[in-house]
């Protein structure tokens, strides 16, 4: 492994005297020029040393030395711009919100730095125990966790309480969008789709490039693109966040499936009337296969509400209608006679 650091540090080097010495030639058309018409080739400054970047719509807190191996970008973005019901509108934790108002884009300038680089970000969510993020439980913790076991032998301590929004996402949103990409809700949901945007796939791409050349209108696009997906995760928060305090005021969603994820929720939460309405909004809404996975749970809670009858009613129709799986016709007929006993055990003792 320090071997291979070793040779990842004598690339970047290598790369960097490369064009420092390009750069006291004078610069070369054929060199500038590139496949990718994404990147431009940058000019150094005077003396050889190349620039920091600075990208449109992203400022920083403190400016860095030339020397620093790396530097965190900040952008403050008013709440009040950003549409929020929920998130934000009531006590915020001051904590919280300093982290928050505080930390930025964390860059890495030189790979050799990456110890550095990881202890210092190491200390800055030291105090903290929780984070969002989007897919991150697949995706970007794993890769931050291999990086703090291979450099500091430490593990990360923000994933104990990890609120990752691609599942309440995928619950309320995926029956009627299909995928459930952050750019497909910011188009589908917020109704905000990113105009101009780099992929994702060349991202990496684009930071390695970068590391090389160091050109600002290079990173600049991946600065706007990281920032504007925290944006787009606090703004979903907020709608997740909607949709399950409406539910919780008798408001289900009108979308069947999200109805019915919410339901499920608020009963393994134990918010009985909450899951009740949103069970009844979704089998009212919903289609014959949605009504099946929902009509024997939606049937319990019937029952609990002492409603046997339209319990029964319920479960007879679907049958009536030749619906289900011999195994789910089955469970539904067991249900009908323990429910047909309770209701004649109901009318004897009321004669």
């Amino acid at each position: 492994m320090n071997d291979l650091r070793a040779r990842i540090a004598a690339i970047v080097e290598r790369d960097r005297a490369r064009l420092e010495r390009r750069g006291e030639r004078g610069s070369d058309p054929a060199a500038a020029a590139d496949r990718n018409p994404l990147f431009a080739t940058g000019s150094p400054r005077p003396g050889g040393r190349l620039p920091i970047a600075r990208g449109p719509s992203v400022s920083v807190g403190s400016r860095p030395s030339l020397d620093s191996p790396f530097e965190v970008r900040e952008r403050r973005v008013s709440i009040d711009e950003l549409g929020l019901e929920i998130v934000g509108r009531a006590a915020i934790d001051p904590v919280i919100c300093a982290h928050l108002g505080l930390k930025g884009q964390h860059l890495l300038l030189d790979l050799a730095a990456e110890r550095g680089f990881i202890a210092a970000l190491s200390d800055e969510i030291k105090p903290f125990r929780a984070c969002g993020s989007y897919n991150g439980k697949t995706f970007d913790l794993p890769i931050l966790r291999t990086r703090f076991v291979m450099t500091l032998r430490s593990e990360v301590t923000v994933d104990e309480s990890h609120l990752d929004l691609l599942h309440p996402a995928r619950r309320l949103w995926r029956d009627r969008f299909g995928s459930t990409t952050l750019r497909q809700l910011e188009e589908s949901v917020l109704d905000d789709g990113r105009v101009t945007d780099i992929p994702g796939s060349l991202i990496p791409d684009a930071y390695f490039y970068y590391l090389r050349k160091r050109d600002p209108t290079i990173i600049a696009p991946v600065l706007e693109h990281n920032a504007r997906d925290v944006i787009s995760l606090v703004r979903i928060t907020d709608r997740v966040a909607r949709a399950v305090t409406a539910a919780r005021a008798g408001r289900a969603p009108d979308h069947a499936p999200a109805a019915f994820a919410l339901a499920r929720i608020f009963e393994r939460t134990g918010e009985l009337e909450a899951a009740f309405a949103c069970y009844e909004s979704a089998y009212f809404d919903g289609r014959n296969d949605l009504r099946m996975k929902l009509a024997l749970a939606f049937a319990r809670h019937l029952e609990r509400r002492a409603e046997v009858d339209r319990a029964i009613r319920m479960l007879e129709t679907l049958l009536d209608l030749g619906l289900g799986s011999p195994p789910w016709r089955m469970q539904v007929e067991s249900r009908l006679r323990r429910l047909s006993k309770k209701r004649w055990r109901q009318l004897a003792t009321a004669n």
